[in-house]
């Protein structure tokens, strides 16, 4: 026999070998896990704990915080096509093409709303305006300076907020 089938007969032998019982220990009392949280908070308590100590919240020349790393949500400025607006709904015809959720779009609302509101999905609506099953109209000029105000006066007033914190 030879040496290398000897060495595998052996290690056969070791694999089948019983092993050893080791005594049995018992261990602590498992701990309590604190409540886990979604992760947008568990985010959002990294971002305040680098706020609080001055790491990586205005890395910008210009002095504003960057955009991931504010503590509170930034809302994007106002696009037209955002501001187009559900001006009539003519039915759906009854059976496929997401027709669970067409009854939530109503007359009036803009894209912007669908966009911020749970259960609306802004692909929805213009899916449904190229099938034919509601119209979309364009934002005047003035809705959409209107728009444009509002989200500047509400970021002036954020930013205000915050320097003065």
């Amino acid at each position: 026999m030879t040496k290398l089938a000897s060495t595998a007969k052996s290690t056969v032998r070791a694999a089948k070998a019983p092993a050893a019982k080791a005594p049995v220990t018992q261990s602590a009392p498992a701990v309590k896990a604190p409540a886990t949280l979604a992760p947008i908070e568990v985010a959002r308590q990294n971002v305040a704990a680098k706020a609080e100590s001055g790491l990586g919240v205005t890395l910008h020349t210009n002095g504003k915080a960057i955009k991931g790393l504010s503590s509170e949500p930034v809302v994007a400025r106002p696009q037209r096509k955002m501001l187009r607006v559900i001006d009539s709904i003519k039915g759906h015809p009854g059976k496929g093409n997401c027709v669970k959720r067409f009854h939530l779009y109503k007359e009036g609302m803009t894209l912007l709303h669908c966009k911020v509101t749970e259960g609306l999905i802004v692909s929805d609506v213009t899916f449904f305006a190229e099938l034919g099953y509601l119209t979309l109209r364009e934002p005047t000029d003035a809705e959409y300076d209107a728009a444009v105000k509002a989200w500047e006066a509400k970021g002036k007033t954020t930013e205000v907020s915050t320097q003065a914190a």
